[in-house]
C-alpha cells in the first residue's frame, strides 16, 4: 500500500534498449522488461545478457528501478536452463522479478534469494484467498488482473495493507481472464502462457454460419485510465503500469510523458496526445464495473488507430492533394491511412490553408491517387521534441562509490564494493608530500571520473586520505587499470551467499500445516474416471457411470440425487470479489463432506477454513511442473496438471496425479458481457466454431467445437473428462458417442 506522502511509481514497458531509453527520458520511475527466456512477450525485442547488464547500470545511474519478467508457466524440462537464468539474475540484482509459476516462485524461495518477487497478471490473484501462499513464497506485490473494478481494487486495498498492488492503466486488453486464456494454444503451438499467442479474439467470426454477418466480436478496446489517476492515487495502489513491450520508443515516449504529467498534475496535460501513438480505440476497461458488449469492443478496426486529422475531397492538382481538415497539420506530421485492409504511411512535407475556408488544406506528402473519403490519421507531430538528443551516454556507467585512505610514505588505497564484494587496492609507491595541490584537491576527481566504457565514479570520499599527498602519475594509471579490471570481474559474480541457519532449513522442509491431508493423496488409489459437465442441465447423462460426476454447484448438494445415481463432486463458479467468496463459505459451512474443484487462489482459504472438506484445483490453474504440484499439494489440495503440460513430458515417475482431457474445451473465462445469445455458433475464416455458457459470477466461458476421437491414459493418472454440449449437437447422441468412448478407455 502507499506511504502517506509518497508518490505512486509509474511503471514503463521497455522491449529494447531504445525503449528503456525513451521511459527514462519522458518520466518512468521504473521499467520492465524480459531476457531471452521465460517473458510472456516472447516476440519483443528482449534483453541478453549484455544489455541486461546495460540496463542494470542505466536505471542505477539514474536511480529508476528495474523489473525483470518471469511471467510465463516453466515446464519441469526447462528447470535447467530456469536455474542459469536464475544464477544471472543473482549477479544482476534486479529491483524485482515479475513471476507467474507458482513453481518457479518455490524454486527461488528455495535458492534463499533475496530478490524481491512480484506475482505477474498472469497469476490470476483475485485477493480472495491465498494470502498465507504469497507470504510463503516471499512474493510481495501482486500485479492486479485488469479485470477489477476500481471499488475492487480499493477493497483490496484495505483488506490487505500490508500487501504492494499494481495495476495496469494503458494498453491492450485481453478478452479473456488474465492467465485464463487457452484460445491460441487451442488452434495451434502458440501459448498464451507462454508468451506468444496468436491473439485469435482480434480475428472475424461469423455468426450462425453468416459469412455477411462477421465481425470481430471477443476484440476489446484498449484501456485509457489518464483521466482517472487521482481517483487510482487514493485507492491503495503502489504502481500504475503501462502495456506495451511490443511496441516501439515513440510509443513509450510519449504514452509515458503523459502519465507523467497526470500523475504529477502538470498544468499542460494533453492526454490527446495518446491517440496519436500506437493504440486502439480505447475506453475505461472495467474501472466502473462491467460494460455492455457495444462499449468494450472495437468494431472492425482492430489495430492501431491514431488520431483523425483529415479526410481526402478526391481534388488535387500538381502532387498537392486536399484535405477536409479535422485537426491541423503541419510539415513534418507523419500520418497513415488504410487502403483495402493494408496500412499505409507519410509524411507531410507542406501545408497550405486559404483563410475563407480554413477547413480545408492543400498538403504535399500524400498519394494523388487517394479516393474521396479517405481518413487521414495523424502518427506523430513534427514539432514533437527530439527526445533521443537528450540521452546522455554517462547515464550508461553505473556509478561506483569510491573511498580513498593514506598517509605519509604508506601506499595510496582505494576501497569499494561491487555486488557486496569488497575491494581493496594499493599503489605500488608510497605516498609523498605534495609540492602543489595534494590529491583530494581535484587529481583523484579528474583521473577517475571514467572508469572503463560501463563505470564511471560516484561519490570520492577523501575523510582517511592525508591532505597535501601525492604519487606519481604512473603509479596512478596501473591503480587506475587494476580498479577497472577487478570491477569488470567483481560484476560477473553473484553477491555471496547468504548464510542459512538451522532454524532457516527446518522452515524451509516444514511446510507449517493444521490438518493432516495425506489421506487425500493416495499413491495406491486406483486412477479414476471423472465427468465434469459444463452445461447447467446435465439429466440427459444418467446412464453413464464415470466413476465421479463434476457438477455445477448451486449452493445445494442434494439435488443431484434425484437424477444421477452415483457419486458426484462439484465445480465452484470463478471467485471475483469478497462476497462471492462469502457467499460462497457460507453455503459449504452447511455441508458436511463433499468434493469441490476450484479455479483459483481461493482453494487455499477455503482448504483451511473447512478442512473436512476435500478441494480440488482446476487445470486451468497452469500447474506445470513438479515444484508446483508439491507447493499446491502441501496445503491440503490436488491439482489437475495443466493441459499444455503434455503427457510425453511428464516423469514417468510420478504418481496418484490427475490429467484432463475435453469434449469440445474450453478456450477462454471472461467477465466481459457477452451478447452472444443461447444457441449462437459463431466460426472464423479456417471454420473453426465456437459457443459460449455462462459459469456463474459474471463469467463467461467460451469452447471450441472439437470432438476428441478416443481417450488416452497417462500411466495410473486419474482423468477428468470436461464435457460442454455445443446448442448445435444432439444431447443424446452425444452420450451415446461419450459412453462408446469411456467403455473402450476402461478395456484399455
Amino acid at each position: 500500500m502507499v506511504t502517506p506522502g509518497k508518490k505512486i511509481e509509474l511503471l514503463a514497458p521497455v522491449g529494447t534498449p531504445a525503449c528503456l531509453k525513451a521511459a527514462c527520458l519522458a518520466g518512468a520511475d521504473a521499467v520492465y522488461l524480459a531476457g531471452k527466456h521465460f517473458g510472456a512477450r516472447a516476440f519483443a525485442g528482449n534483453f541478453d545478457e549484455k544489455n541486461l547488464h546495460w540496463a542494470r547500470r542505466v536505471t542505477e545511474a539514474l536511480n529508476k528501478k528495474l523489473y525483470i519478467t518471469l511471467n510465463t508457466i516453466v515446464f519441469e524440462h526447462e528447470f535447467k536452463l530456469l536455474e542459469e537464468a536464475l544464477a544471472f539474475y543473482e549477479i544482476l540484482q534486479p529491483d524485482a522479478l515479475i513471476i507467474q509459476d507458482l513453481g518457479v516462485a518455490a524454486l527461488i524461495r528455495r535458492r534463499k534469494s533475496r530478490i524481491p518477487l512480484h506475482l505477474s497478471t498472469q497469476g490470476t490473484w483475485f485477493g480472495q484467498g491465498g494470502r498465507k501462499e504469497l507470504a510463503d513464497l516471499n512474493i510481495t506485490r501482486v500485479i492486479l488482473p485488469r479485470e477489477l473494478s476500481f471499488e475492487e481494487i480499493r477493497s483490496l486495498g484495505v483488506a490487505h495493507p500490508d500487501l504492494e498492488f499494481e495495476a495496469f492503466v494503458h494498453g491492450a486488453m485481453c478478452y479473456s481472464i488474465s492467465g485464463r486464456c487457452f484460445w491460441s494454444i487451442a488452434l495451434g503451438s502458440r501459448s498464451g502462457n507462454r508468451g506468444t499467442c496468436a491473439q485469435p479474439c482480434r480475428k472475424e467470426y461469423a455468426c450462425n454460419g453468416k459469412p455477411e454477418q462477421a465481425s470481430c466480436c471477443f476484440s476489446p478496446k484498449d484501456l485509457r485510465l489518464i483521466s482517472q489517476i487521482t481517483q487510482l492515487q487514493s485507492c491503495g495502489l503502489v504502481s500504475l503500469k503501462i502495456e506495451g513491450r511490443m511496441k516501439g520508443p515513440d510509443y513509450v515516449y510519449q504514452t509515458v510523458k503523459a502519465y507523467r504529467q497526470a500523475i504529477d498534475q502538470h498544468k499542460q496535460l494533453q492526454p490527446e496526445i495518446l491517440d496519436e501513438v500506437f493504440s486502439r480505440v480505447a475506453s475505461t476497461g472495467f474501472f466502473n464495473g462491467t460494460a455492455e458488449a457495444d462499449e468494450w469492443r472495437t468494431g472492425a478496426n482492430v489495430g492501431r488507430e491514431g488520431a483523425l486529422a483529415a479526410t481526402i475531397t478526391g481534388k488535387s492538382k500538381d502532387g498537392l492533394v486536399e484535405l477536409n481538415i479535422v485537426q491541423a497539420l503541419q510539415p513534418g506530421d507523419g500520418v497513415f491511412w488504410f487502403n483495402h485492409g493494408e496500412r499505409h504511411g507519410s509524411r507531410i512535407t507542406w501545408v497550405k490553408t486559404e483563410r475563407k475556408h480554413p477547413e480545408f488544406a492543400m498538403v504535399r506528402g500524400l498519394p494523388s491517387s487517394l479516393k474521396a473519403g479517405t481518413e487521414i490519421r495523424r502518427s506523430s507531430q513534427g514539432s514533437s521534441e527530439n527526445w533521443e538528443s537528450q540521452w546522455n551516454r554517462d547515464w550508461e556507467r553505473r556509478p561506483v562509490d569510491l573511498f580513498w585512505s593514506g598517509h605519509d610514505g604508506t601506499p595510496l588505497a582505494v576501497e569499494t564494493v561491487i555486488n557486496e564484494h569488497p575491494l581493496r587496492l594499493e599503489t605500488d609507491e608510497p605516498l609523498q608530500l605534495a609540492m602543489n595541490k595534494g590529491l583530494e584537491k581535484g587529481p583523484l576527481q579528474e583521473k577517475f571520473t571514467i572508469l572503463g566504457e560501463l563505470f564511471k565514479a560516484g561519490r570520492h570520499v577523501t575523510a582517511r586520505l592525508s591532505e597535501g599527498l601525492h604519487v606519481s602519475g604512473s603509479s596512478l594509471k596501473r591503480l587506475k587499470r587494476s580498479l577497472v579490471e577487478y570491477i569488470y570481474k567483481l560484476e560477473q559474480l553473484p553477491p555471496p551467499q547468504q548464510k542459512i541457519s538451522i532454524a532457516d532449513m527446518i522452515q524451509a522442509a516444514n511446510e507449517s500445516r493444521q490438518v493432516d491431508y495425506s489421506s487425500h493423496f493416495s499413491a495406491t488409489q486406483p486412477p479414476q474416471i471423472r465427468l465434469r459437465v459444463w452445461n447447467q442441465s446435465f439429466p440427459f447423462l444418467r446412464d453413464i457411470n464415470p466413476d465421479r460426476w463434476v457438477l455445477p454447484w448451486k449452493g445445494d448438494s442434494a439435488r443431484a440425487d434425484k437424477v444421477i445415481h452415483g457419486k458426484t463432486a462439484w465445480w465452484l463458479p470463478p471467485i471475483i470479489n469478497r462476497q462471492h467468496f462469502d457467499t460462497l463459505l457460507e453455503q459449504l459451512r452447511t455441508v458436511e463432506s463433499g468434493e469441490f474443484l476450484c479455479f483459483g487462489w481461493e482453494a487455499f482459504d477455503l482448504a483451511r477454513l473447512l478442512p473436512h472438506l476435500k478441494f480440488l484445483l482446476d487445470w486451468s490453474f497452469n500447474t506445470c511442473n513438479l515444484a508446483a504440484l508439491d507447493f499446491i499439494r502441501n496445503r491440503g489440495i490436488e491439482p489437475i496438471l495443466s493441459r499444455e503440460w503434455k503427457d510425453e513430458r511428464i516423469p514417468e515417475n510420478l504418481t496418484g496425479f490427475r490429467t484432463s482431457c475435453a469434449w469440445n474445451p474450453l478456450v477462454s473465462f471472461s467477465r466481459f458481457k457477452s451478447d452472444l445469445a443461447p444457441g449462437k455458433v459463431v466460426q472464423n475464416s479456417h471454420n473453426d466454431r465456437f459457443f459460449q455458457l455462462p459459469i456463474g459470477n459474471g463469467i463467461t466461458a467460451t469452447f471450441l467445437e472439437d470432438i476428441p476421437a478416443s481417450l488416452t491414459r497417462h500411466g495410473n493418472a486419474s482423468l477428468q473428462i470436461d464435457i460442454a454440449i455445443s446448442p448445435q449437437e444432439n444431447p443424446v447422441q452425444v452420450a451415446k458417442d461419450l459412453n462408446r468412448m469411456l467403455e473402450a478407455f476402461k478395456v484399455g
